[in-house]
């Protein structure tokens, strides 16, 4: 038998014509800011000065804090193979090269985004590349679940996408406020910066292809977004509203802890006035495109609940 024959056969799509001309100048200027605004966490963060800035914080402290970046870390890790889909589909789909780099330029931002994370976390004294919780090793695998994201068109889907960037800018905004240490609040400023990119990506997409989506293709989008928030990112990412009882409390607590002290974080109850907020905010931005999504009674109207105090 010739070798050949025991290599299995990988099936890729035709990866031809290989697209290389810009067809959306607006997408080519996020490009070039992108490489014109780099920076490298290992580089722009005086590590040194903040392992000394937080050496004299009580233990628990200390340990609320690596809890809570180690959970950044991690969900900004989730982003990346998110990206390395995006990227494989806009390859195959042949799309133009500015939508490519573009998605390339995600993948690799929150990357840097993951790793200044888990640098913070390793400066208050630990690091966590397992989460110490059960639920939370159960709950995080789930951001890798493909099958929503595959139903949708590629724009439909990066666009949902783009709704939780806006969430999560808006709760970032009040972590870079909340953060008393400059390298930690420098850090902040810096993932926002990048996320500005992302939110403004989706701007584009609203505008250039929202009108493309059928009233299903819409409708489903609405959906998918208020699933992914209310199964998943309530789940301790955004909010703790959704965590069994005795997970809730504790990581309320500990969430609480290092709000407290200033290390960029948010307490849980501030948490749900942002996402509301948000919530707000984006049902205006889609408002005009007729993309419907449904309340989300944790956070919005007479259903919502404090964080701490839900049961």
């Amino acid at each position: 038998m010739e070798a050949s024959m025991l290599e299995e056969t990988v099936q890729n799509p035709n990866p031809y014509p290989v697209v290389a001309d810009l067809h959306y100048d607006d997408i080519w200027q996020l490009c070039t800011q992108a490489r014109e605004l780099a920076w490298d966490p290992h580089l722009d963060i005086d590590w040194q000065a903040l392992r000394d800035e937080l050496k004299d914080l009580p233990e628990e402290v200390r340990r609320a804090g690596a809890e809570w970046w180690s959970l950044r870390a991690w969900m900004e890790h989730g982003a990346t193979p998110y990206g390395a889909e995006r990227l494989r589909q806009a390859i195959f789909e042949h799309l133009p090269f500015e939508v490519k780099q573009h998605v390339t330029n995600f993948i690799l931002e929150e990357l840097r985004h993951h790793e200044v994370s888990f640098r913070i976390a390793d400066a208050l004294g630990g690091y966590e590349p397992t989460p110490s919780s059960d639920y939370f090793q159960m709950i995080i695998p789930k951001f890798h679940d493909e099958r929503d994201e595959k139903v949708m068109p590629f724009y439909a889907g990066m666009a949902v996408n783009t709704l939780f960037e806006q969430l999560s800018g808006e709760l970032l905004m009040a972590r870079y406020k909340n953060a008393r240490y400059p390298q930690i609040r420098r850090a902040c400023e810096l993932v926002l910066r990048d996320e500005s990119r992302h939110i403004q990506f989706g701007r584009i997409i609203m505008r250039r292809f929202f009108d493309s989506l059928g009233l299903e293709e819409k409708r489903l989008l609405g959906e998918k977004f208020a699933k992914k928030l209310r199964g998943s990112l309530l789940n301790g990412v955004y909010a703790v509203i959704n965590l069994p009882k005795d997970e809730r409390e504790r990581s309320g607590r500990a969430r609480s802890l290092a709000a407290e002290y200033g290390l960029g974080a948010t307490h849980p109850d501030e948490e749900v006035g942002i996402i509301a907020a948000a919530l707000a905010t984006i049902r205006k931005d889609v408002a005009p495109y007729d993309v419907p999504i449904p309340v989300i009674p944790e956070v919005e109207g007479e259903n919502a609940v404090s964080t701490l105090a839900a049961e």
